[in-house]
Formats: structure tokens, sequence, C-alpha cells
């Protein structure tokens, strides 16, 4: 955290005539504020044996031999207005992945995929996943801010 913030305070500086500095990220950002952060109850988690991705875009892994329709529909019911969410065979026909995922990708997809809404997100409860509650920045989802990867130019770079 305190290497962005040295990266934010010098990017206040002037940049000297000549030099051109470009910064630039892998994503955007969108800021989740605090009433907007589901927690997700321990009965969401029976079942689970363990969850991937980001707060703003889970990949739900399921138990073998769990009765995966009751679970989609329970989590559906649930996050209704926070989050979409879909089972994998039905997110991939969505197009969401692209129009052609290979087996390989296919099974690293989650049996459930929940996407926040707006500037919402979704945590898993545990531990181990408060740490990122912490943070107002959050990427992942589907939003225009987070799809589109941010460039600055300063200085000779400047437009």
């Amino acid at each position: 955290m305190s290497a962005l913030e040295d990266v934010d305070a010098a990017l206040t500086r002037r940049v000297p005539p000549g030099v051109g500095v470009i910064v630039t990220s892998d994503h955007g950002m969108v800021d989740v504020p605090g009433h907007k952060q589901v927690v997700l109850e321990s009965e969401h988690l029976v079942s689970v044996s363990s969850i991937g991705g980001e707060p703003r875009m889970l990949h739900v892994y399921l138990d073998p031999d769990v009765d995966a329709a009751e679970i989609l529909s329970r989590w559906r019911r649930d996050l209704d207005g926070a989050a979409d969410v879909g089972g994998r065979a039905e997110t991939i026909a969505s197009g969401l992945f692209g129009p052609t995922v290979t087996e390989a990708a296919a099974s690293r997809i989650g049996d459930l995929l929940v996407v926040a809404r707006g500037n919402g997100a979704v945590y898993d409860g545990t531990a181990a996943d408060q740490r990122s509650r912490g943070m107002v920045g959050q990427h992942g989802g589907l939003t225009p801010e987070e799809r589109q990867v941010p460039l600055l130019r300063f200085g000779a770079f400047a437009r």
C-alpha cells in the first residue's frame, strides 16, 4: 500500500523539461463503500470447497456430488440485487469469457460465478478474505471503469 502512495505522491511533482512519464496498469478500479459490501453467511460456505477470483467476481467451487442447481438457486435468491449469479455452463454460453472457451479454461471457471452489481462487492467472510475489505478500490467486475486500462501521460508525453 505504501508503494502506491509513493507513486501517487511522485505524480504530483513537476516533471523536468524533456522528460516524459507514462503510468498505466492492467485494469481499472471502482470504489466499494462499506454499505455496498456483502459478506456471505456461513450457510453459503456449506458444500463450497473453495472460492477464487476477486470480491467483484467470485469463482465458487463446489464439493463433488452436491446439488449444484439447489446451491445456484439459493445464491441467486440471497444475492438478488447485489450480484448476478450463474453456473459455469450458463456463464460460458453467455459469451463472458469470449466466443470460444477451451476445456482447459472451462475447468478453471468456478461452478458458480458471482458478479457484483454496480459498485458492490461480495466477500466470503473468512479471516483471509477480510483483509481486502479494508481496501476501498476493488476490481474484477464488468463496469467500464474496471475494463478500461488507465493511461496517464506527464511531461513530454502529456497531450
